[in-house]
């Protein structure tokens, strides 16, 4: 490779790096474990991530571009359902302990965008069935509350969970259950694949009409490496019972995986 052709792909790299930090938009947190995010109306896929830091952190990265049509420099994007105060198509509003951000682009635009959180926020994420697609978050240690109608995907979290989707699966992996408040995760045809730590302590409610429940946890049904059986309710307490927590599926499968 010459010299010419590497100014010009550090040139390139330098330029791709203007323009993220250029559409990066921060929130800061003052107190975050007594704080609560809501993220509302976002499209197309949204992972989420917890981190050891003060800052919401949220890229655009796809269907936005900070450029606007160079007859209209100088104005406000206006939309219908708010203002775009952050420059990134998304209204922000801050209430005491609450922060709401609402994603103000039309679906056509098919914008999607990526959070880093503080981890011990709480968060909710809520969005039109139109509008939603898949929803994952990770390392998370505070209570996640989600409304979808799309697959929600967990990993590393320890907080109460309020969790409810449509046609889409839940996928969680606990890192622990940390947490005194009730947890709810209801689907109405996904599956549902819970992995919990192997000493939970729980009060279970399992419920399928038409699916099927499978677990290696020691639940007295028949025998076998994973216990199953489909269309009727489970209520038993696991390691003396401790947290409620109740698992539904209209018509998934639901399994119930011991981790470490």
């Amino acid at each position: 490779m010459n010299k010419k052709s590497i100014v010009l792909i550090l040139t390139a790299m330098i330029f791709t790096t203007a323009i993220s930090q250029a559409q990066e938009y921060k929130i800061s947190v003052q107190n975050s474990s007594d704080e609560k995010l809501s993220l509302i109306d976002f499209m197309g896929s949204l992972p989420i991530e917890g981190y050891n830091g003060k800052d919401i952190i949220i890229v655009p990265t796809s269907g936005f571009s900070v450029e606007a049509p160079e007859r209209a420099d100088g104005l406000k994007p206006s939309y219908p359902n708010g203002t775009d105060n952050t420059g990134i198509g998304l209204e922000l509003e801050k209430s005491g302990n609450q922060i709401n951000v609402r994603c103000l682009l039309p679906i056509t635009k098919r914008a999607t965008y990526k959070v880093k959180v503080p981890y011990n926020l709480a968060i909710k994420v809520e969005s039109a069935c139109e509008r939603n697609s898949n929803i994952s978050i990770q390392n998370m240690k505070n209570e996640i509350e989600i409304k979808s109608c799309q697959s929600i995907y967990l990993r590393d979290v320890t907080g109460p969970l309020v969790l409810s989707t449509v046609a889409g699966g839940i996928d969680i992996e606990y890192t622990k259950v940390n947490s005194d408040k009730p947890v709810s995760i209801n689907s109405i045809s996904g599956n549902i694949d819970i992995t919990l730590p192997a000493k939970t302590p729980a009060d279970l409610e399992i419920r399928t009409v038409t699916g099927s429940v499978s677990s290696d946890f020691d639940f007295p049904t028949d025998e076998g490496d994973m216990k199953q059986v489909g269309g009727k309710t489970y209520i038993y307490a696991l390691n003396g019972g401790g947290v409620d927590y109740k698992i539904v599926s209209v018509s998934g499968n639901i399994q119930l995986t011991k981790g470490k």
